[in-house]
């Protein structure tokens, strides 16, 4: 089973259309995912309590996180990083980390010509310090508004192909990992 998390909180969000697509692609290749939607957290994430006392959501979702074998990022990039809500789960997630080990791997949704790539960059740096195993084949989807047509699902073959061939290799990823050992390198 792999993870699905959508990196924002923002309504009417496109990486929410992109994760749900991924979602149905990984289902077609007989993979079963479970949704991370950080619009599902509580405002309470954002009290400075939260570090302290994590929200029941911000558990459950790092549980989730733990049982999955692997996790599959949509984040949009804001004003050239990640969104804010997606550091804030990160720093809330307990230690050690769910990520810790953890297969991921990469989609950055932009309006722009890179696709999210210095959201997918900063991303990468917070994800090595959690001790994730990273996939190195990042899907970055730019002009978003153009592929997304008018079914509220990408339409473009391109987009689509690289979007598959990114779940295949990430699934053999998953699954190389797993089966190696501790004395094994992956």
């Amino acid at each position: 089973m792999l993870a699905i998390l959508i990196g924002t909180n923002r309504l009417g969000s496109r990486a929410r259309i992109v994760g749900a697509q991924i979602a149905r692609l990984y289902a077609a290749l007989g993979e079963q995912v479970r949704p991370i939607d950080l619009g599902f957290l509580p405002a309470a994430v954002g009290s400075p309590r939260a570090y302290a006392e994590k929200p029941a959501e911000v558990l459950r979702f790092a549980s989730l996180l733990q049982a999955v074998l692997g996790v599959v990022v949509v984040l949009p990039e804001y004003n050239g990083s990640i969104p804010g809500i997606l550091k804030l789960f990160l720093d809330l997630l307990p230690h050690p980390s769910p990520l810790d080990g953890k297969p991921t791997c990469m989609v950055g949704v932009a309006r722009g010509r890179f696709g999210g790539l210095r959201a997918v960059d900063d991303l990468q740096r917070h994800l090595v310090y959690r001790r994730a195993h990273l996939y190195p084949d990042t899907v970055l989807l730019s002009d978003i508004e153009k592929l997304l047509g008018s079914e509220a699902r990408i339409e473009d073959p391109a987009a689509v192909k690289r979007l598959r061939e990114q779940a295949e290799g990430f699934l053999r990823f998953v699954r190389k990992l797993q089966g190696s050992s501790p004395a094994d390198p992956p």
